[in-house]
């Protein structure tokens, strides 16, 4: 009989709890929402990297043309001298020939 009075009280205070209002816990403010990064930071950075592209482009071409602007008056340097040296070949040679055509139109003693 002590259990089934026992057991009778258990239910009983059981009962009670259940059908007793219930305290409500505080609800917690929403963690703030962050913004998903826009959608445009992958065209940015390719639009980044193309103008590095460019500007590399652009500073090969200027160094291209540099070298080719030196080579080219390196030529005309060049052919100017092979010119020169032709011109005082050519005089040489007329000067030798004139002596040459002095020497045998001259009377022989």
């Amino acid at each position: 009989m002590k259990k089934t009075v026992l057991l009778a009280t258990l239910l009983a205070a059981f009962a009670l709890t259940a059908c007793g209002k219930k305290e409500e816990m505080p609800v917690a403010p929403p963690a703030p929402v962050v913004a998903p990064e826009p959608v445009a930071a992958p065209a940015e950075a390719a639009k980044a990297a193309a103008d590095v592209a460019v500007d590399a482009a652009k500073d090969a071409a200027a160094t291209s043309t540099d070298a080719a602007k030196a080579a080219g008056a390196a030529t005309v340097d060049a052919a100017q001298a092979a010119g020169a040296a032709s011109v005082d070949a050519a005089k040489e040679a007329a000067d030798k020939a004139a002596e040459a055509a002095k020497a045998a139109a001259a009377p022989k003693q």
